[in-house]
C-alpha cells in the first residue's frame, strides 16, 4: 500500500526512518548533489502533497555516512520523522535526536514528544533582570537552535516551548533567588566589614569588600527590576478596579524621585 493513501485518514501520523532521499543540497556532503537530484524532487513532491512536516532535529546535521576516507567520504540526512497536521495538534512538544552512529552508517532518532495537558500549568514569566545573565541568553540560543520544517506557527510554537522549557530548568536549577543572594551578600559584607579593626586587615581584603558592594548594589538593581516589572503588570492585569494599589505604586514612585534630587 502506497504511503500517500495514508493523507486521506483523519488520523495524527508519523513517518519516521531511512528514506534514502534528501530535500535540499544543505542536506549532504561530499560528492555532487546530481545523485540525489531526482529523489530529492519527488521526496519534496511527496512531502507536499501529503501535506506533512519535517519535525526538524538536534544534533549532528547528517544522519548517514558511507564511513570512507578522503574525497570519497559521504554525509547525507537520509534519515528524519515526518508528520501530519493532526499529530502536530496533539502534542505541546516535540523534539527529535540524532543519536551517535555508533553501531551502523545510520543515526538512529530519538523522537521526545509532550502531550497537550488540560492540566492548569503553572503561569511562566519572564524576569527581565534575567537578561543581565550571559546564561539566560545562552539557554536562548540553544533553544531556539533547532531546524524544523513544521508550519510558521506551528514551528514559532515549537520554540517558544522549548525556551520556555530551558529557562524554567536554569532557573530552578542554576540561578539562585534573588532575596538569598542578598542575603548571602550581605552577610559576606558584615563579616570584612567586621574585620576592619583586625590588624590582620588586608588591602585584599578592602578589594573584595568593594567588590561585594557592587554585587550589592547590582543586586538591589535586579530586585527593583523585578518589582517594578510586577507591579506592572498588576496594572494591566486589573486596570481601575485596583486604584489602590495603583495609586499607592504611584505615591511610592513620587517619593522615590523626590529623594533622587
Amino acid at each position: 500500500m502506497e504511503l500517500s493513501i495514508f493523507s486521506s485518514f483523519q488520523l495524527p501520523w508519523i513517518l519516521a526512518g531511512d528514506f534514502n532521499a534528501i530535500l535540499n543540497t544543505d542536506e549532504h556532503r561530499g560528492g555532487c548533489f546530481d545523485h540525489y537530484s531526482l529523489k530529492s524532487k519527488f521526496f519534496n513532491q511527496f512531502i507536499s502533497d501529503n501535506h506533512l512536516f519535517d519535525l526538524g532535529f538536534i544534533g549532528s546535521p547528517y544522519t548517514w555516512c558511507n564511513n570512507q576516507l578522503g574525497l570519497a567520504r559521504r554525509w547525507a540526512r537520509l534519515d528524519r520523522i515526518l508528520a501530519n497536521n493532526d499529530w502536530l495538534t496533539k502534542f505541546d512538544s516535540y523534539f527529535v535526536k540524532h543519536l551517535p552512529r555508533t553501531a551502523s552508517d545510520h543515526s538512529p532518532l530519538l523522537l521526545t514528544a509532550k502531550f497537550y495537558s488540560h492540566q492548569r500549568q503553572r503561569v511562566f514569566r519572564f524576569d527581565n533582570y534575567w537578561l543581565e545573565y550571559d546564561a539566560c541568553h545562552s539557554y536562548v540560543s540553544k533553544a531556539w537552535n533547532c531546524q524544523t520544517r513544521a508550519s510558521p506557527m506551528h514551528a514559532f510554537n515549537h520554540l517558544v516551548t522549548r525556551t520556555r522549557s530551558f529557562l524554567c530548568k536554569w532557573k530552578s536549577k542554576k540561578l539562585t533567588p534573588l532575596e538569598e543572594s542578598i542575603a548571602q551578600v550581605e552577610d559576606e559584607i558584615l563579616h570584612l566589614e567586621s574585620l576592619e579593626a583586625n590588624l590582620s586587615y588586608s588591602d585584599l581584603m578592602s578589594v573584595a569588600l568593594r567588590g561585594l558592594y557592587n554585587k550589592h548594589t547590582a543586586l538591589l538593581r535586579q530586585n527593583s527590576l523585578r518589582w517594578a516589572q510586577r507591579a506592572k503588570m498588576m496594572w494591566i492585569k486589573h486596570g481601575d478596579y485596583n486604584s489602590n494599589f495603583f495609586h499607592n505604586h504611584a505615591k511610592v514612585r513620587g517619593i522615590k524621585i523626590k529623594s533622587q534630587h
